[in-house]
């Protein structure tokens, strides 16, 4: 979803990519130029991977009333975004800014709403460490955690024993995926079968077989599940998915 707000006291509204499967927040580099903010060397990771990039600091982020003062943001190139999207990308906000107040997506009706939420849907907790929504999966037998990912199109593990424990037999060749970092080589497969919150899943998924999270296996795709709200409680630090 991209919603309008602004970066750094501008008046003029930018576009913003709302990802909650981000921490800490993106910025376009081109954003950061027109900003003249002063940039340091840093590592962006996505999709289990590395990237050198920098870091800086916004004097504040703006989106309806939702207001953060002196955010720590990545800064990269996100033009090859803009190309796919056809829209001018100021920059990916994550969990790090949204987390701050509850909110309700309704991609159904593309809007963002914040204030109190219903808790309705099924509940995922967001992590202590690193204040992001991972679910809890069960794949043949397996336990496994997936960070709740609202930019990614298809379910997503992470690990070269993945493709070989979960899907022997479906899974293609090896493919070029993308991601902000980098493009990423991936293995695609198809009817995965999962348990989540109790209800069972058939989805395809993407591996990325050189890649390692520490915090979690892979990535739970709001999209092709079909969750059509996604909605957070900040002050009992619960993300709820509904259809």
């Amino acid at each position: 979803m991209v919603a309008e707000g602004q970066f750094g006291g501008e008046v003029a509204p930018q576009n913003f990519i709302i990802d909650t499967g981000t921490s800490p927040s993106i910025l376009n580099i081109g954003a950061a130029r027109q900003l003249g903010l002063p940039l340091s060397q840093a590592k962006l990771s996505a999709i289990g991977r590395e990237s050198e990039t920098f870091a800086a600091t916004v004097s504040e982020i703006r989106l309806g009333p939702l207001q953060a003062m002196s955010v720590d943001v990545l800064v990269t190139d996100l033009s090859s975004v803009e190309r796919d999207l056809s829209l001018p990308i100021a920059g990916i906000l994550g969990m790090d800014v949204l987390g701050k107040s509850s909110f309700r997506l309704d991609y159904g009706n593309q809007l963002i709403e914040f204030g109190e939420v219903a808790p309705a849907g099924i509940p995922v907790n967001l992590s202590t460490r690193a204040d992001l929504p991972i679910a809890e999966i069960k794949v043949g037998g397996r336990l496994l955690h997936l960070l709740v990912d609202t930019g990614s199109d298809r379910l997503v593990f992470f690990g070269a024993r993945s493709a070989a424990e979960l899907s022997p037999n479906t899974v293609n060749s090896l493919l070029q995926g993308k991601s902000v970092a980098s493009a990423v080589p991936v293995r695609a497969a198809s009817s995965i079968e999962f348990e989540l919150s109790g209800q069972h899943y058939r989805q395809n998924a993407y591996f990325v077989p050189d890649s390692e999270e520490p915090l979690f296996d892979g990535l739970l795709s709001v999209r092709s599940m079909g969750f059509r709200v996604l909605s957070l409680d900040a002050s009992r630090r619960v993300v709820y998915l509904s259809k």
